[in-house]
């Protein structure tokens, strides 16, 4: 997860060496893969696992933050935030799923300003994707939401509150509105949703603490967020609409970042219960709950890859 302090990028990346082409058979039941951040060898990078945790494959190797990854709805490309080392900005990427054809996408580094453009989500066509800029002065820090044209790369923001911070967007699985968090409302952060057809943004929680990190079912009825409300981070889902909102996690340990698998029967989530964050799946109810990653470093974001 990045900061609220300015970070960077506007070196190249060098080359990677080309890893195998991925096999749907393997260890991975019915073919999918998880896609995750991690530092287990000392910096954040990107790797790819078998969905039940076997065959773990570095996707990128690079010095410096390659993090935040998310697949598009086609398994084919995988957008993630990098922030090569000693540089103050961070920009996004594209790849393909097996590390190759590394290409930057936004450009927006440089100038007077320290840009950090993360948390990147496809939409679901994958025509698009949400993220977040922040831009930092020697005055002020602001993030707000954009959406940059993959094709194009033609970028239109989307939220403009110089006083509040607007995190995390993703993109609902009709693609006509986007939920993120904000602390707009001052009373930590909620769940909104911006409907990209009217600019009409509705608040889905009011709850004391923060609520982060939501995303929609892919058949967009429900919605998986984290939340703090109970003292620490669990995992949470409600309707669509911010109602019958139910606890999935409970222990005494951050559970988040949770993520639906593609036919919504899963959430994958981290989870800080022994000890550092590693990789969890369950099913969609909250049962039968199975850890995925052991490593010394901590496992983070992780995404599904069909």
């Amino acid at each position: 997860m990045s900061s609220l302090a300015a970070r960077a990028a506007l070196a190249a990346l060098a080359a990677l060496a080309l890893l195998s082409a991925l096999s749907c058979a393997g260890g991975g039941g019915d073919g999918l893969h998880i896609v995750f951040d991690s530092n287990r060898d000392g910096d954040l990078d990107i790797y790819i696992m078998n969905e039940d945790g076997s065959d773990v494959r570095q996707l990128v190797n690079e010095d410096g933050r390659d993090f935040e990854p998310d697949v598009s709805a086609d398994g084919k490309t995988i957008v993630y935030a990098s922030q090569p080392k000693g540089s103050s900005d961070t920009q996004l990427y594209l790849m393909d799923i097996d590390g190759g054809h590394r290409r930057r996408l936004t450009t927006s580094a440089g100038a007077a300003l320290v840009v950090t453009d993360d948390y990147p989500h496809w939409s679901p066509d994958g025509g698009r994707i949400a993220f977040e800029r922040t831009t930092a002065t020697e005055d002020r820090v602001d993030a707000d939401l954009w959406l940059i044209d993959v094709e194009t790369e033609e970028e239109t923001q989307i939220t403009d509150t110089p006083e509040a911070w607007d995190s995390t967007p993703s993109f609902a699985a009709n693609g006509n509105s986007v939920l993120f968090e904000s602390n707009r409302d001052r009373q930590g952060t909620d769940v909104y949703r911006l409907d990209l057809r009217t600019q009409g943004i509705v608040r889905l929680t009011s709850e004391p603490g923060n609520d982060l990190e939501a995303k929609e079912s892919p058949d967009g009825r429900q919605i998986v967020f984290g939340s703090e409300r109970d003292g620490d981070y669990e995992i949470y889902v409600m309707d669509a609409d911010g109602a019958n909102v139910r606890q999935l996690t409970d222990n005494e340990a951050d559970d988040r970042c949770g993520h639906w698998s593609p036919d919504g029967s899963r959430i994958s989530f981290y989870s800080e219960r022994d000890g550092d964050r590693e990789i969890y799946v369950m099913q969609a109810d909250g049962s039968e709950v199975r850890r995925l990653t052991s490593s010394p470093g901590n496992d983070e974001v992780p995404v599904w890859a069909d």
